[in-house]
C-alpha cells in the first residue's frame, strides 16, 4: 500500500510551525490555512532594487504580519531615501553634463579665434615692478633705460 502524498500547503504549514512563533497547542486547533494566514513573506533584498535574484527562495523569509509591517515601515524609509539620492544624483549628472558641454563649446570658440586670428601666447610678466632695482647693499634705485 502506497503512502498518501502530502500537499505543499501542509508542508508549508509544518515549516512555519517549526519556526516556533505559534505555540504547538494553538496550532493543533487551527487549520493549515489559518496558520499560513498569520505570516507574510519578506524580501531580504528589497523588491525596489530590481535585483535579478530578488524573488529567489533564499531571499524570502516568513515573518508574522505585525513583524513584517514594522520591518516594511523601516524599509520604506530606506527606499524613499534611495529614491531621493538617485534623483539628486541624476540632477547633478545632468547639470554637470551641461557644464561640460558649455565649457567644451567655449574652448572650441577660443581655439577657433586663436587659429583664425593667428594669436600667439605671450610670456606672462612675473608681476613685480621692473622699473626699480635692488642693489646688494639693500638700497633701491630706478633702472637706467
Amino acid at each position: 500500500m502506497s503512502r498518501k502524498r502530502i500537499s505543499d500547503r501542509t508542508k508549508l504549514a509544518a515549516a512555519l510551525l517549526a519556526r516556533g512563533d505559534v505555540p504547538y497547542d494553538h496550532a493543533k486547533l487551527m487549520h493549515e490555512d489559518q496558520l499560513i494566514s498569520l505570516y507574510q513573506f519578506d524580501h531580504g533584498i528589497l523588491h525596489e532594487t530590481e535585483h535579478e535574484d530578488r524573488d529567489k527562495f533564499w531571499n524570502i523569509a516568513p515573518l508574522l504580519i505585525r513583524t513584517h509591517r514594522a520591518k516594511t515601515k523601516l524599509d520604506l524609509r530606506a527606499i524613499a531615501k534611495s529614491r531621493r539620492l538617485r534623483k539628486a544624483h541624476e540632477q547633478f549628472r545632468k547639470s554637470f553634463a551641461m557644464m561640460e558641454a558649455f565649457q567644451r563649446e567655449e574652448n572650441e570658440k577660443i581655439a577657433a579665434r586663436i587659429f583664425n586670428e593667428g594669436i600667439t601666447r605671450k610670456i606672462r610678466s612675473r608681476g613685480f615692478d621692473k622699473t626699480r632695482r635692488r642693489k646688494m647693499d639693500g638700497t633701491v634705485e630706478s633702472r637706467k633705460r
